[in-house]
Formats: C-alpha cells, sequence, structure tokens
C-alpha cells in the first residue's frame, strides 16, 4: 500500500511540475515525490499545497524530506490582480493569457470576466467564458439554444420535435419489449400444461393397462374349474 502511495505521489508530482513554471513553494517527497504550488496551510503533522484550477494536496510531515519556498503562480496571479489600475481592459487580458499559458484555468476565466465587464462585446474574452453571439449579442450557450426553441434532453439540446421521437422510439421497443416477454411467458405456460397433459395421460393409460391384466374388479379373477370326481 505504502508503494502504490509513493508512485501515486509522484505521478502527481509530474503533472504539478508539467503544469507549473519555477519560483514556487516546493515540497519534496521520500520516494522521489515532488508538490509544486503555493503552501496555504501549515501544521506540525502536515503541509496543504493549492496546486491550481482550485484543487490542493496535503502531504504528512512524516513524508516529507525538504520544503523550499519561493513564488507561486497563483501568488504572481493576485499580485498581478492587484496592481491592475480601475478599467484597464488589456491588463486582464494579459494576465488572462498569461494564466492559461501555466494552467491556470479558473483564474484564466476569472480575468476573462473582468475583460468583459469591462468590454462587453470583447470577442476573445467571450468565446474565452463559452459564450455564443445570438442576433448580435453575446449569451451564454444555455441561453443562446433556450432563445431558440431548444430543449435540454438527457445532458443535449435538442428541438422538442426530436426529444418527443426520441421518447416514441423508446415507448415503442419498450412495448415490443413486453410483447415479446409476455409471448415467451404465454409459450413457456402452455409447454408446462402439455407437459402435466402428457404426464396425466400417461397415468390414465398405465392404470388402465394394470386394470385389464388383472381381469375385472381390482383383484385377481377366479375362473370356475371342473371339480374332481375320485
Amino acid at each position: 500500500m505504502a508503494k502504490r502511495s509513493a508512485r501515486v505521489k509522484r505521478g502527481i508530482a509530474i503533472i504539478v511540475l508539467a503544469a507549473l513554471p519555477a519560483f514556487a513553494d516546493d515540497v519534496y517527497l521520500k520516494g522521489g515525490g515532488q508538490i509544486t504550488g503555493e503552501i496555504i496551510a501549515r501544521s506540525e503533522d502536515s503541509v496543504t499545497v493549492d496546486v491550481g484550477g482550485g484543487g490542493s494536496i496535503t502531504a504528512r510531515m512524516s513524508s516529507i524530506v525538504r520544503i523550499e519556498e519561493g513564488i507561486s503562480p497563483l501568488q504572481e496571479y493576485r499580485a498581478r490582480a492587484e496592481d491592475i489600475p480601475a478599467g484597464d481592459a488589456e491588463a486582464w487580458r494579459e494576465l488572462a493569457r498569461w494564466a492559461k499559458v501555466r494552467a491556470l484555468s479558473s483564474q484564466a476565466l476569472k480575468a476573462y470576466s473582468q475583460v468583459v465587464a469591462i468590454l462587453s462585446d470583447d470577442q476573445e474574452a467571450n468565446r474565452a467564458l463559452g459564450r455564443v453571439q445570438l442576433n448580435g449579442e453575446w449569451v451564454t450557450e444555455e441561453e443562446s439554444y433556450l432563445a431558440r426553441g431548444y430543449v435540454e434532453f438527457e445532458g443535449q439540446w435538442m428541438t422538442p420535435s426530436e426529444r418527443q421521437t426520441i421518447l416514441a422510439e423508446r415507448r415503442a421497443r419498450e412495448e415490443s419489449d413486453r410483447q415479446s416477454n409476455q409471448a415467451k411467458i404465454q409459450a413457456i405456460e402452455a409447454e408446462q400444461k402439455a407437459e402435466k397433459d402428457r404426464e396425466a395421460a400417461e397415468r390414465e393409460a398405465a392404470r388402465r393397462r394394470s386394470s385389464i391384466s388383472w381381469g375385472w374388479g381390482s383383484g385377481p379373477g377366479y375362473w370356475p374349474y371342473p371339480r374332481r370326481v375320485w
């Protein structure tokens, strides 16, 4: 179990290192693992590292070799965001691109939201936020589908008629399956009845054969014989 845990930690470390640049907090683990990000909590027993994208990893002190503290991308993002002047859409755009390259997806979306708040028609920011144009206005994908009369059904957008077609086909299949199952049940019941009838007929035939072999009546028959005269 310990070996598996070490492999998982090393795998996590590789992913984190691939996503984040240098100048971050580095937590080195026994067995060669490494966690890179921003230390957000520390106690005598453990250290918790924010690795970006809303995720965090907690490591026990007993599994840590050493900790090297630096400036993480999250810290740099926050510092840069605090320095952006009010209404500077281009600064927010630059920060959004910077965060996106460093796999800080949540922070990139926040920065693009600031761009849209300043420039509501900005194409790059709206697309980054998953919005589409409808009648010359940027709206969410859901708003776009609803405005065009689509409905969401089982995780997909479609027209009401398409939804009705799917439901009708599903009902038809269910009815066909029901009838098929009913036919199978009836066939089994008919086979069971035929088997019972055969068994009953065989018992009756056996009874008749037994009756004939003993003559009239239920017991053995005695025929009169001529009495001898001595």
